[in-house]
């Protein structure tokens, strides 16, 4: 792979994973409701997941994702549900009083970014374009893809989660900040159901 051609999937990288989506808006809806030290484990869980997921996409599972199917229907249905599930849980941090709601874990992190459709899309392109047929092995284009990623994303998932904490310093932790808060799950939601449409 050439200067050129790394240097294009460093920026392809930084936008993609810097851009909001299930992932950023969850990071950036902890952060506001538990600050940067609680959503840290939870980026590095993240991150550890997508592991697993860019290793499939280089290793042929994400051929099997671009053609659909049943398997791409069952992928929606689990994404839809687990993003769900997380959109409920940030709300709760909120609505809630504190100590009443467990926080978010590292186990629930793990799930974020294999069930998002989002870095599915962001997986698939940036193999595609920059990875198929540049003369490497399959095992250095699947670090590299790997590893570009884990690095953006803990890059732009801390960045997110500290915007968080920055608004609820803002707002503090009352009415307004419960709204806006509702607001980011249901924005995370939104994005989800946008990428499985396109």
């Amino acid at each position: 792979m050439d200067f050129s051609t790394l240097t294009a999937f460093a920026l392809f990288v930084a936008v993609m994973t810097g851009t909001p989506g299930p992932g950023n808006l969850t990071f950036m809806a902890i952060g506001a409701s538990a600050g940067y030290r609680t959503a840290f484990p939870v980026i590095v869980a993240s991150q550890i997941g997508s592991i697993g997921l860019n290793m499939c996409v280089a290793y042929g599972l994400g051929k099997v994702m671009a053609e659909g199917g049943p398997v791409v229907m069952l992928f929606k249905v689990l994404s839809m549900a687990y993003m769900t599930y997380l959109a409920w849980r940030i709300i709760s941090l909120s609505v809630k009083p504190k100590g009443e709601v467990a926080l978010p874990s590292f186990w629930e992190g793990l799930l974020i970014h294999p069930l998002s459709p989002k870095t599915w899309a962001m997986s698939l392109a940036a193999y595609t374009s920059f990875f198929a047929g540049n003369g490497l092995g399959l095992t250095e284009n699947a670090v590299l893809l790997t590893s570009g990623f884990i690095l953006g994303g803990m890059i732009s998932h801390s960045m997110w989660a500290m915007a968080g904490v920055s608004i609820l310093a803002l707002l503090g932790d009352g009415p307004l900040m419960r709204a806006v808060t509702i607001f980011m799950a249901a924005a995370m939601l939104a994005a989800t159901l946008w990428v499985m449409v396109q």
